[in-house]
């Protein structure tokens, strides 16, 4: 109420359009209706328009498997969010002060938490928090001056919640030893915070984005390699539910074999290969097979295009004889048993042959290869077999992948 207030006096000053936003949890029953009541009323006496939500937050923590305070969390912030996506507001300001910022250090250090954690409120992208530097003495001061109504939300003094025992037990006893400590602690967020985006920022280089995901070269510095880990994690799309075994995890991956692999929050896989740890999503194995023919495909995810040509060109690909290619010939991934002629001569397994030219496990099973039988007369991509040694005169296929085609062309196939 403190927070809407000065927004309110201050509008014209700070040239801003100022809107409310309640959310009713479903928690407290009447007492969280009479707040809403209250709310309403406030908005209504000065002309400040009001959106309101509500959900069953205590259904919500059962539904999803999480504590009854993460549900009303997530509800609040989607509730929030949900007005920056949909253009209704700008910014979002929230009244959080520097305990609430003292609760979050103190909850996550003794959690073991990292830098990152000792950082406190994390910054947000479409939110500000004016109140922040203030402690909670300050806004209470602020509300009996300007004669500001508010409520008490009782589950607050509620210590089996863990920063509600913080706040109550912990935060007034480091006051009372040392004055001031609530605003030393967040000043000390504030700082670490800075320091842990100098870190992540010299942590970006050891990312690296590929095809079909992304790779974190190893460092010995580990502070780096953990970060550019969590930035790969977060570049995959998992943004808070990993935990710090699996950073353990990672960073046991450094000293195993190549192509070792570890399972990541978000169905995402991780394996070491060569120099750093590559986070994929999985394919489900490609079975069909493609009969040779000029033309443009897909198969196993990937566009390439078979095209006659007069001669070996300069343009990029692998140039085969074509009559050297078997009628039975066919388009498809590798499979066990599978034999290559390299070029220059000498055949050996597929699979030994991809190990020398180090291409990583992860990628040899989506490879498009031209085969016969067992027999592999070219990997796409990366070498065409001896036996199609375009000699002169020869009449001559360019073949070659291009670009990843859309979703909706990835079941199909088209020809020429």
């Amino acid at each position: 109420m403190s927070l809407l207030h000065y927004l309110h006096t201050h509008a014209a000053q700070y040239s801003i359009v100022l809107s409310a936003v309640h959310c009713e949890h479903g928690i407290r029953g009447a007492s969280s209706e009479e707040d809403a009541r209250f709310v309403r009323k406030q908005c209504a006496e000065w002309g400040i328009p009001l959106y309101f939500y509500a959900a069953d937050c205590p259904a919500l923590a059962r539904e999803r498997k999480v504590s009854l305070e993460t549900a009303a969390r997530q509800f609040r912030y989607a509730c929030f969010d949900g007005l920056l996506s949909e253009g209704k507001a700008d910014l979002i300001a929230t009244a959080h002060h520097c305990g609430d910022n003292a609760e979050t250090v103190l909850f996550h250090i003794s959690r073991g938490a990292s830098l990152t954690g000792a950082a406190g409120i994390s910054d947000r992208t479409g939110y500000i928090r004016p109140f922040l530097p203030l402690s909670e003495a300050d806004i209470v001061r602020y509300a009996e001056e300007n004669g500001i109504a508010y409520r008490t939300d009782e589950s607050n003094t509620d210590e089996r919640f863990t920063r509600n025992a913080l706040r109550l037990r912990v935060l007034p006893v480091l006051e009372e030893i040392v004055p001031g400590a609530g605003k030393n602690i967040s000043r000390f967020s504030r700082l670490a915070r800075e320091d842990d985006a100098l870190l992540y920022a010299l942590a970006q280089p050891l990312v690296r984005e590929e095809r079909d995901g992304v790779k974190v070269l190893f460092s010995d510095r580990a502070p780096l390699f953990r970060r550019a880990c969590l930035l790969a994690l977060k570049a995959m799309g998992v943004g808070k539910d990993y935990t710090s075994a699996h950073l353990s995890s990672l960073s046991a991956l450094c000293s195993s074999n190549n192509g070792e692999e570890v399972s990541m929050p978000g169905n995402i896989r991780t394996i070491r290969e060569y120099d750093g740890i590559t986070f994929y999503r999985s394919r489900p194995a490609e079975t069909r097979e493609i009969p040779f023919a000029l033309g443009s495909f897909c198969l196993a995810g990937r566009r390439f295009c078979v095209e006659a040509c007069p001669g070996r060109g300069d343009g990029e690909g692998l140039y085969a004889a074509l009559s050297r290619i078997p009628a039975s010939a066919v388009f498809r991934t590798r499979r066990a048993g599978d034999v290559f002629c390299k070029f220059g001569g000498g055949e050996k397994k597929l699979k030994d042959f991809l190990i020398d030219r180090k291409i990583p496990r992860r990628v040899r099973d989506g490879l498009i290869l031209l085969a016969d039988g067992r027999e592999i007369l070219a990997v796409l991509g990366v070498e065409i077999s001896e036996k199609l040694r375009v000699n002169d005169g020869d009449p001559t296929v360019r073949l070659y992948l291009t670009e990843e085609p859309p979703a909706e062309e990835k079941r199909g196939e088209e020809k020429e």
